[in-house]
């Protein structure tokens, strides 16, 4: 079945002008022109279209859709598949949310009090939801499953202490690589070692060096991690972290 413009901006709940200037910028071809000039859209132009009304709901610019639109088949599920185990992440944190504000309203209004696992219990499992949609394939690869499920179900039971000083860890990290950043010095490079090393150990049942060392690596060699330091301490500050944990976990001969 062929539909005429208006049909098709019905049917999709888009305007007329929207398709319009799908067709002037090349996004979204009509089939084709009728004697009569109007545009027509078939089958593999609404199927087009509804993928744009998806990235569109995924706020996904229209300047990189046509390379997402003309990939192959394969590529587009994997793409697909990536998008909504984000938005299931972010359905879970929301779920989440919601729990802990009807559990604080609840508590609020009846006068009862709150205990530790359950103020901060949605906000460690948010942060666990994003480092598994990041980082848990490597992660996995690297430590293995069991490793992985161990260091998450200790992070989601740490106590409202622990939680907030392993907080606050990180923020002595970030301070400590920034001011090494401005000014090194190997006391400092020390301090940096001991704060990653003490924060890890908030999730990790036992320390081992080697295992600190192969996480170092897998920092400088994946943007996303080198992202994490860089874009909270300054530009080089994951190559400064990668430095002194090998340097104090360096093997004994």
């Amino acid at each position: 079945m062929a539909y005429q413009i208006k049909q098709l901006a019905t049917l999709a709940g888009v305007s007329v002008r929207t398709l319009r200037y799908y067709d002037e910028i090349g996004l979204l071809k009509p089939a084709f022109i009728g004697d009569n000039g109007y545009r027509y859209y078939e089958t593999p132009q609404i199927n087009r279209l509804q993928r744009i009304c998806l990235y569109r709901q995924l706020q996904i610019p229209l300047a990189t859709m046509p390379t997402l639109l003309d990939q192959p088949a394969a590529v587009v599920v994997t793409q697909l598949q990536r998008q909504y185990q984000q938005l299931q992440q972010e359905r879970r944190h929301l779920d989440q949310l919601l729990t802990l504000m009807e559990t604080t309203i609840a508590a609020q209004r009846e006068g009862n009090q709150m205990n530790d696992q359950e103020k901060f219990a949605a906000f460690k499992q948010t942060q666990l939801d994003e480092h598994e949609v990041k980082y848990g394939a490597e992660a996995r690869q690297h430590y293995g499953e069991q490793a992985v499920e161990s260091a998450n179900q200790r992070f989601s039971q740490l106590s409202a202490t622990d939680y907030a000083t392993m907080q606050a860890t990180e923020q002595r990290l970030l301070v400590a690589l920034t001011q090494q950043l401005q000014q090194p010095t190997e006391e400092r490079a020390a301090m940096i070692y001991q704060l990653h090393r003490d924060w890890l150990c908030y999730a990790w049942a036992q320390y081992q060096p080697a295992m600190h060392r192969g996480l170092a690596q897998l920092y400088l060699a994946d943007p996303r991690f080198r992202q994490y330091y860089d874009g909270r301490a300054g530009n080089g500050a994951t190559a400064i972290l990668v430095q002194c944990i090998e340097q104090y976990t360096e093997p004994q001969n």
